[in-house]
């Protein structure tokens, strides 16, 4: 298992099967498991307009010592790949276009098994960071008097929900205002994402001092309620006085299994590791 800050992936060169390709500029993460769904790959010093999305299924290797992330794929495949529209959210139609062009596995075919038992608890039916879109009232599509929803009114509606995206960038949450119970504590700076068979987000690492002093310190994605995205703000069920007291946490040195359980101790709270002992793993 490996702990990393997102700002130092960010450093880590991408290499494909002939060659370097470039840097890493963020990460998309599924808002119902809080896994990392693709890596984000800045790859312009190559090609232009070279925005590339690649998934964890793709790599190989995770090479800490001269930080660099092989990836099972030629620069030709990466260069031809589908790109992303910019400044529009990722939706399923260019998903699966982006997976039939490197033969990945769909990952939202199965059920998705949460971060842990805890995450999303205490929101309206375990919300999960990205809710799903609102649907409004149906109505007959044929106008009839009756309202009866017809087979095709199902279609559609089932239709435009498997189109939505659950995916959030990490670089739009950096700069989010965590809010606890007893007020704003403090913004976040950064995440710690855990390598382990899956990638996902484990920690916020929030900065609460303030004007020209940072402390830095970890909450817990798990006790996420809600995300504000108008506000630019995250709630979660933690006391304002937890956090602020929490370990003083360093990016200068990698979190350890006795870091990480100073940190469940503080906040009272059971050890990821126990939960997900008993739910198994999941893609």
């Amino acid at each position: 298992m490996m702990l990393i800050h997102a700002k130092t992936l960010e450093k880590y060169t991408m290499r494909a099967t002939d060659g370097e390709l470039g840097s890493l500029a963020d990460f998309y993460v599924d808002g119902d498991t809080l896994h990392l769904r693709y890596f984000v790959g800045d790859t312009r010093t190559w090609f232009f307009g070279g925005k590339v999305l690649l998934s964890p299924h793709a790599f190989t290797n995770v090479d800490k010592e001269n930080m660099a992330i092989d990836v099972d794929a030629t620069k030709a495949q990466i260069k031809d790949s589908p790109k992303p529209e910019e400044h529009e959210p990722i939706n399923r139609k260019y998903e699966k276009e982006l997976n039939e062009h490197y033969g990945w596995p769909l990952y939202w075919f199965g059920p998705a098994a949460p971060l842990n038992q805890t995450y999303g608890a205490g929101s309206p039916a375990s919300a999960p960071l990205i809710p799903p879109v609102h649907i409004p009232e149906r109505k007959n599509l044929e106008g009839t008097a009756d309202e009866i929803r017809t087979g095709a009114d199902e279609a559609q509606t089932e239709a435009q929900y498997q189109e939505q995206t659950r995916l959030f960038s990490l670089e739009e949450l950096t700069g989010y205002t965590i809010h606890a119970k007893g007020g704003k504590v403090g913004k976040v700076v950064d995440f710690i994402i855990e390598k382990a068979d899956d990638w996902l987000v484990r920690y916020f690492v929030v900065d609460t001092g303030g004007f020209l002093q940072r402390e830095l310190v970890l909450v817990l994605v798990e006790d996420v309620e809600e995300v504000a995205w108008h506000d630019h703000a995250i709630l979660v069920k933690t006391s304002k006085a937890q956090i602020e007291s929490a370990p003083a946490h360093s990016r200068e040195k990698e979190l350890t299994k006795d870091d990480e359980k100073t940190v469940y101790e503080h906040y009272g709270k059971t050890p990821h590791w126990k939960h997900e002992g008993s739910l198994g793993n999941s893609n």
